[in-house]
């Protein structure tokens, strides 16, 4: 099995990751100096790659440490085998101020009373990361419901809260 990894956009950095990590880093990849997602809003990412896996595999997007810690979530992404466009992460700014994804020549030319009024991320550190996870392969059978609940379950119909713990 083979993961295969493209550029989509000239710039763009193919994602890396040592052997004692889960993930392969995503780095954003966008012409304009800075990406801004406001407060309470969720943005897709351009990351400026492709790839190609053995349809056992999917790769899920998931927060990095760093960006979880600062406010900015990775709201959802999933990467299906057969799926060949460009990575766009879905970022959410969970913080009260705007965050700007923003390149280090525009950084050096904030002010520093402008940069107070924003969550600032730089543009050349990852903002996601990959995690490339085995499908089982199941057979699928439609039995009715009753039958259903009739396969052995601690658990049962217990929902939301039901453990108590």
């Amino acid at each position: 099995m083979k993961l295969y990894f493209a550029k989509v956009k000239v710039d763009a950095i193919i994602p890396s990751k040592r052997d004692e990590d889960a993930g392969y880093d995503l780095y954003p990849c966008f012409e304009e100096g800075f990406m801004q997602i406001e407060p309470m809003h969720t943005k897709l990412v351009p990351l400026g790659i492709a790839s190609a896996f053995d349809s056992n595999y999917v790769m899920l997007l998931k927060e990095r440490g760093s960006t979880g810690s600062i406010g900015l979530a990775q709201r959802a992404g999933v990467i299906d085998s057969g799926y060949r466009g460009e990575y766009l992460a879905p970022i959410t700014n969970l913080n009260e101020k705007p965050l700007r994804i923003v390149k280090k020549d525009v950084l050096s030319q904030m002010e520093e009373e402008e940069k107070k009024q924003f969550v600032l991320y730089p543009y050349e550190k990852a903002i996601a990361q990959g995690i490339l996870l085995e499908i089982p392969k199941v057979e699928k059978e439609e039995i009715p419901y009753e039958q259903l609940k009739q396969i052995a379950s601690l658990r049962r119909e217990g929902r939301l809260g039901s453990s108590g713990k």
